[in-house]
């Protein structure tokens, strides 16, 4: 099972590896701000929703990658989550992208 946990992990490390967020994996807390204390930005943003469609097998519609859902680490990953989990079903996560 996919748990909270795992998934802040992973999200830290697309972040850092494919968004080239400058902040270490180790210091990016869950209340910070995706876009002010990380340093996406719109394009960014845009790019990590399909980097986590792609990862999590989700679909994340305009009206949640335009809400609060992508403000903060904690409110993302609750999102990836509640996907995976309506999905029905355990995830294939892939290790990289490309």
């Amino acid at each position: 099972m996919t748990d909270k946990e795992t998934i802040v992990k992973e999200l830290k490390k697309v972040l850092v590896e494919d968004l080239f967020v400058s902040i270490p994996e180790g210091e990016i807390k869950l209340e910070d701000s995706i876009a002010s204390d990380l340093g996406v930005d719109s394009v960014g943003l845009i790019e990590l929703v399909t980097i986590l469609e792609e990862k999590y097998g989700i679909e994340i519609s305009s009206d949640e990658a335009a809400s609060e859902n992508l403000r903060t680490l904690d409110r993302l990953s609750s999102l990836v989550l509640a996907k995976i989990a309506a999905r029905g079903d355990e995830p294939v996560v892939s290790e990289s992208r490309g």
